[in-house]
């Protein structure tokens, strides 16, 4: 637990020194914003198809270790490229090979993770909220770095940060699956025949889809209501810091109540969450949503990857895994900035806020009617009687 408790806090310091300033990095290389919006936006749609491809190619070699190393490696490194692209044709291939292999490891990571915490006995919410931490830590401290010595050097800090990252890979307890091999085709027949699995994809979307789009015009939403921009940060830092400890109480939580019923309660918070922001105009009501925004996230991302993880055969787990992190991250995030944006271009921030507590009380009713983790306990009886 230790070991991976570790590498998650290294997985998620890495990324904390790169996500939230790399379009600050483009615009200081002299980029305009609808190129930015651009290559972040492809950036994307690579991971929808490289978050599947990548976890077929963990589950059908069964080296887990090799593919997180080859990942870890491979990710930097693309990363430094950067510095040697000036024409905007090579940035946008540059693009997709960093896109590919940045937005594989966490999901990636996240099928190692459960499968550890499965045969030594502990969470993954338990070790996930040292990513958390480590997030909230190296976003704070590098953002001081950056802001006296500009934002160039984010990918070379990147590369640094993912050295011991890649040391860390190597006293992972990770061990080849049990499982025989199988064809493209029989993992993907799996896939297409894992009916809870491809519902509960379908309902995490609608949640994803309306956080995705909550974050992204939240500072609109901040200048529609005439809020002092200077709280913008306090209310991301909020989010971030209350994150830390759920994760750890919702491990219990969803051990104690079912996984499922904590899901809903995560999307119910969500939904509390956009009812206030679409009625209220007071900085400090908005402030402490955030509180609700944390809470949910906690719930929702140390959960669901248990959830996915009891859904999937020996046989796709890492597979399950990708595709749910290229349904809800990538084609949910997609959507959420197209929905969002077309709401707030139509009738304003307060109207999308409306839209997205109808979507998120939805969610919440459908998680409870599946009951996914008991759909998980009843297809791995089934496989065991095959």
């Amino acid at each position: 637990m230790r070991i991976v408790s570790l590498y998650y806090f290294l997985l998620y310091l890495m990324a904390s020194v790169l996500l939230p300033y790399t379009s600050l990095h483009f615009h200081e290389r002299g980029f305009s914003p609808s190129s930015i919006g651009y290559l972040l936006s492809l950036w994307a749609f690579i991971s929808v198809v490289a978050q599947p491809v990548m976890g077929m190619l963990n589950d059908r070699l069964q080296r887990p270790r090799a593919v997180l190393l080859l990942t870890a490696i491979a990710t930097p490194a693309a990363g430094l490229l950067f510095y040697l692209a000036d024409a905007f044709a090579v940035i946008v291939v540059v693009s997709i090979l960093f896109a590919w292999f940045q937005s594989s490891l966490p999901p990636l990571s996240d099928a190692v993770a459960v499968e550890i915490g499965r045969r030594k006995g502990f969470s993954f919410g338990s070790v996930r909220l040292w990513g958390a931490l480590s997030y909230a830590i190296g976003a704070f401290v590098t953002g001081f770095y950056y802001e006296k010595n500009g934002y160039d050097a984010v990918f070379v800090v990147y590369a640094l940060t993912a050295l011991p990252l890649i040391a860390a890979i190597f006293i992972l307890p990770v061990t080849k699956a049990a499982s025989m091999r199988i064809t493209v085709f029989e993992q993907m027949g799996d896939v297409v025949r894992n009916k809870p699995f491809l519902l509960f994809c379908l309902i995490s979307f609608l949640t994803m889809l309306s956080v995705t789009a909550s974050a992204t015009f939240l500072p609109i939403y901040f200048d529609e209501q005439g809020f002092d921009k200077r709280y913008l940060g306090t209310a991301i830092a909020l989010a971030a810091l209350i994150e830390v400890p759920m994760f750890w109480i919702a491990a219990r939580l969803g051990a104690k109540f079912g996984k499922s019923k904590l899901l809903a309660a995560a999307a119910a918070l969500y939904a509390l969450k956009y009812i206030i922001l679409s009625l209220t105009s007071n900085v400090y009501v908005t402030l402490s949503t955030q509180l609700l925004d944390g809470i949910a996230f906690a719930f929702f991302a140390g959960l669901s990857v248990e959830i996915v993880d009891g859904l999937a055969s020996d046989k796709t787990k890492a597979t399950l895994q990708t595709i749910f992190a290229a349904v809800t991250w990538g084609i949910g995030g997609i959507a959420g900035n197209l929905l969002g944006g077309g709401l707030v271009e139509l009738r304003g921030v307060s109207f999308m806020y409306l839209l997205l507590f109808v979507l998120c009380g939805g969610s919440a009713v459908l998680y409870l009617w599946t009951k996914a983790e008991k759909s998980g306990k009843q297809l791995a009886g089934e496989a065991d009687g095959m």
